[in-house]
């Protein structure tokens, strides 16, 4: 078992127990290069909050064996947005090909985010289903990956 998948078991079976784990960074490897490219992200690695894989398998009611292969996910995406939230319209969002519960997984990610003590990572701010409309079709102006052909 690799250390990322080994750190999420742990986080995981941390908060069964009661004990938070909130401020442990994992780190996912490198930005993928359609995102550099797409997005104009920098070449920075690709992390994760403890606190952000609590939240997803907790409140978002995320599979942990869907949380464990996030760094397959990001790197096989079905699409890449810019945000529209006007709080974070410097963020992407990755399109999944998996879905929860019948919604399509999402994955926001945020450039640059400081992380720790003087670090600075391009950072998953989330993981979960998105409800409601099909964000392909909301999203359709915001698509940066696959180019429209």
């Amino acid at each position: 078992m690799d250390n990322y998948s080994a750190l999420v078991d742990a986080i995981i079976q941390a908060e069964m127990e009661g004990v938070r784990e909130r401020e442990k960074i994992l780190f996912l490897g490198d930005t993928p290069d359609y995102i550099i490219k797409a997005a104009g992200f920098p070449s920075l690695r690709l992390a994760i909050k403890a606190s952000t894989i609590a939240k997803a398998a907790f409140d978002h009611g995320m599979p942990k064996s869907f949380l464990k292969r996030l760094p397959e996910v990001i790197a096989n995406p079905k699409a890449l947005y810019r945000s529209t939230s006007e709080t974070a319209p410097e963020s992407v969002v990755v399109l999944t090909f998996e879905d929860h519960r019948g919604s399509p997984i999402i994955i926001p990610i945020r450039p640059m985010e400081k992380v720790g003590r003087n670090q600075v990572h391009n950072t998953v701010t989330s993981v979960y289903g998105k409800e409601g409309r099909n964000p392909e079709e909301r999203w359709e102006s915001k698509l940066l990956w696959p180019e429209r052909s």
